[in-house]
């Protein structure tokens, strides 16, 4: 696993989390997109005709690739330019001579040029060759005509980098002269992004100082072919993108940067090169949030790629508009998302960029570059009334998305629009998380924030018709906001599909969340350490497993207010019937009790949990963020959220025990692990035709999208393609390719998936976890704060459990009832 610095994981993390909450507030007046739900389509309407085009890398392939990862890197009237870097297969690690092994034995880094007009390849060029093994190439660049690829040669005695600028011409391959770049100690010059102003290009770099400090260099190409390098810094916090370079006129430029808690606005001067900090109060009205990529048109418009789709912004009449939400074309909007925008105007586009490929029984990582032209025509679907689907930042699952295709293309009555108009504006610091504890309380505060707001929207009609992924807002599981899926549904054969998981997922006997995709939720341990249930623990059950087997280690890592709320969750249908609230019920007593007597007041803080020398040992990724043990490290018990069958498998090789299981949290009961969708579908109470948004619904449970989505190694209800999937996992983790995906036995060197011998029994055994789930997971948020905000009285002592659990009811009740 590649070794990354802890200040680069911190640069993740706070991505990652600001991502996680980015949808909670209507954008401004009926949103940037706007809600069309309800209006006809007219054929003057936009709609745009989409073509694709797959390019021809030209990459050898006499050897077996291991992935490849191919970025734009210019483009002119003349060419398109594309850089590509990636690996050959390398041997088995066991088998490799590290003292003389050189990777760049196998890596690749090649630069295509591709005719502009006619989309055809024109020339291919190895930049490897024979490249020592300190050597690397940091990427390449298209401007002015010439090629230029910036090498870099690390010298492991002083630590210093030295890079060397080679310039190529694109037709003959030649090389046209050479020098080195001047880079401080620490810098790199590989290029994230790429901004094409009218009157030159700029490439974008991330660079930390010797104290740590996040910032930018920008490489500013001019059309006489000069380069120049300007710091963008900023003296008030880390800066950790980049997201769009707007031409204010022909000498000035606005850059926009995505601070560790705001955005920071620079004005860069195009003549001098000379940048400053400006006040942002100017450009506050600008939305940065999900600015991908950019192009400055010839009308001197900035278009970019946003959540939903292209969007035009004038920053002289300081207006933004969504001129092509990916809903209006014919090629899939999963396709359109990380494609860059190279040419734009608000009658055509021209995308380009990799075609991702999901393919996760499979170790290829190598995907086609693809060219994408739009072009506004009249629309088909004039006449069609529009459903508008809500989905968190615009995310829609891959096949989700063809099903919304299909839909449109076989639905003569309605069309399905995505849109995104609701985003999280409440002021979040997320370098303050540090803690699962932390993580919670911001989790709960935007949670109820999207659960009132979608409320309020519903109740007044102006809400959208059809939503996706709001199972965890349990405030809106009633009749008042959704409507009860089950006539769309049917009967089902419970030995055709999970229907426990679909009982479990009712509230009062109502469906208003279908689990489309889900992950299962529980504590991941061998079976011998059940319960009597034979599913879960009971509190007392649980107490002597955390200290018998965990020795006092509980594997949910939260402080007593915390981990209360969580177990209070686990069992909501005990304490809230019908819209009435009973917290004097023996088991909330019984949950109490073991909290105060079990758990510490404050979870551990992440910095306790993963040292830094963790943090450079096992890299970047769930291992680090949310508890899981690292790769080739076995423990008794781990809290897991099991999501498909690698989920599944992998948690498998890391444990102690040969018969993992997934039980149910601690409970009055024992019941057993919970649901949790991270693909969920609802129908507003409020729809325009809930009949119509009921006939999505079946198309999701269709045999064709179960399978579908279980062959992305998701869990599904459908039997038949939970099991088809998982037989394809087992053929693909047993064979060589497959087998070195869980890593290596950090003694032995033996890959990780030679502890077991996946066989139909693996199949089986998930099947019988997923049959023993008892509940969905889906917390009211505003109920939970209540709960977070009184408990901790009684659990320091300051109060007795009836006088906080009487005030804790009164509060929740009254939230209740205004909810109506």
């Amino acid at each position: 696993m590649n070794k990354l610095p802890v200040k680069l994981v911190s640069a993740v993390l706070v991505a990652s989390m600001a991502l996680s909450f980015g949808a909670c507030t209507k954008k401004g007046g009926n949103g940037k997109s706007g809600s069309r739900s309800g209006k006809k389509i007219t054929a003057d309407m936009p709609w745009y005709d989409g073509t694709s085009t797959t390019i021809k890398l030209d990459i050898k392939d006499d050897r077996e690739i291991e992935y490849t990862y191919s970025r734009l890197a210019g483009i002119d009237d003349d060419y398109i330019v594309v850089f590509t870097n990636g690996s050959y297969k390398m041997p088995d690690s066991n088998k490799i001579n590290w003292d003389t092994f050189n990777y760049n034995d196998y890596a690749i880094y090649y630069v295509t040029v591709i005719d502009r007009k006619t989309n055809e390849t024109l020339n291919s060029i190895d930049l490897g060759g024979e490249m020592a093994k300190n050597a690397y190439i940091d990427g390449a660049s298209y401007a002015n005509g010439v090629i230029t690829v910036t090498n870099s040669v690390y010298d492991e005695f002083t630590y210093q980098v030295t890079s060397t600028e080679t310039d190529i011409d694109p037709l003959s391959g030649n090389k046209l002269g050479s020098r080195e770049t001047e880079l401080e100690q620490g810098e790199s010059s590989n290029v994230e992004r790429t901004f094409q102003l009218t009157n030159c290009k700029i490439d974008s770099s991330i660079n930390w100082d010797n104290n740590d400090n996040a910032y930018y260099n920008l490489y500013v190409y001019s059309e006489g072919g000069e380069k120049t390098k300007v710091k963008v810094k900023s003296e008030d916090q880390n800066i950790y993108d980049i997201s769009a370079i707007i031409q204010l006129s022909e000498d000035s430029a606005l850059v926009l940067a995505s601070g560790e808690s705001s955005s920071v606005y620079f004005e860069l001067d195009l003549k001098t090169y000379e940048i400053k900090e400006v006040d942002g109060k100017e450009y506050d009205w600008i939305d940065t949030s999900y600015m991908y990529s950019s192009y400055t048109g010839k009308d001197g418009k900035l278009y970019y790629i946003g959540s939903t789709g292209i969007s035009c912004l004038d920053v002289k009449a300081k207006t933004t508009e969504e001129i092509c939400n990916f809903s209006w074309c014919t090629i899939s909007r999963n396709t359109l998302n990380y494609l860059s925008l190279i040419e734009c105007s608000e009658d055509s586009m021209i995308l380009a960029g990799e075609e991702y490929k999901n393919n996760p029984f499979s170790n290829s990582n190598s995907n086609d570059f693809v060219i994408v032209e739009l072009h506004k025509v009249p629309n088909p679907h004039a006449g069609k009334t529009i459903l508008e689907v809500y989905s968190s930042y615009g995310y829609v699952e891959e096949k989700l998305g063809e099903a919304i295709v299909q839909f449109n293309d076989t639905n003569g009555d309605y069309f399905i629009e995505v849109t995104d108009r609701y985003q999280d504006d409440s002021d979040y610091d997320y370098n303050e998380i540090n803690s699962e504890d932390d993580w919670e309380g911001v989790s709960l505060k935007a949670n109820a924030n999207m659960s009132n707001r979608l409320a309020m929207d519903i109740l007044n009609g102006e809400g959208p018709d059809i939503l996706l992924n709001v199972s965890d807002l349990g405030q809106l599981n009633s009749p008042t906001y959704l409507a009860d899926l089950t006539p769309y549904i049917g009967t089902l054969d419970s030995g055709k599909y999970f229907t426990n998981v679909i009982e479990a997922a009712k509230v009062d006997g109502k469906l208003y969340n279908l689990p489309v995709c889900y992950l299962v939720s529980g504590i991941n341990t061998d079976a011998s350490n059940a319960g009597a249930s034979g599913i879960g623990f009971t509190t007392e059950e649980y107490e002597k497993f955390l200290k018998d087997t965990l020795n006092g280690k509980d594997v949910i890592n939260l402080g007593q207010a915390n981990y209360f709320a969580k177990l209070f969750s686990s069992m909501s249908d005990k304490f809230i019937k019908n819209g009435k609230i009973d917290f004097s019920a023996p088991e909330f007593a019984q949950l109490a009790e073991f909290v105060k007597n079990n758990v510490n007041e404050k979870g551990l803080t992440y910095d306790e949990m993963y040292p830094a020398d963790e943090a450079y040992e096992y890299g970047v990724g769930a291992t680090l963020f949310k508890g899981d043990v690292a790769y080739g490290q076995e423990d008794e018990a781990i809290y897991a959220s099991c999501y498909g069958f690698t989920g599944y498998m992998l948690n498998m090789v890391q444990l102690k025990g040969k018969n993992p299981t997934i039980l149910g949290l601690p409970s009055t009961d024992g019941r057993g692990p919970m649901v949790e969708p991270y693909v969920s579908v609802a129908i507003s109470a409020q729809a325009q035709n809930i009949d119509a948004c009921g006939e999505f619904v079946k198309l999701l449970m269709s045999d064709d999208y179960q399978h579908k989505l279980a062959m992305n190694d998701n869990l599904v209800l459908n039997r038949e393609a939970f099991r088809e999937a998982g037989k394809t996992a087992i053929s693909f983790f047993n064979s060589k390719e497959g087998e070195s995906y869980f890593g290596y036995d950090m003694n032995t060197g033996e890959p990780l998936s030679k502890k077991y011998n996946f066989t139909d029994a693996t199949i089986d055994g998930l099947e019988n976890i997923i049959s023993s789930i008892s509940m969905m997971y889906s917390s009211d948020a505003s109920i939970n704060l209540i709960l977070v905000e009184e408990m901790p009285a009684y659990f320091s002592g300051q109060k007795d459990l009836n006088s906080v659990a009487a005030i804790a009811q009164d509060r929740a009740q009254k939230v209740l009832d205004e909810r109506g």
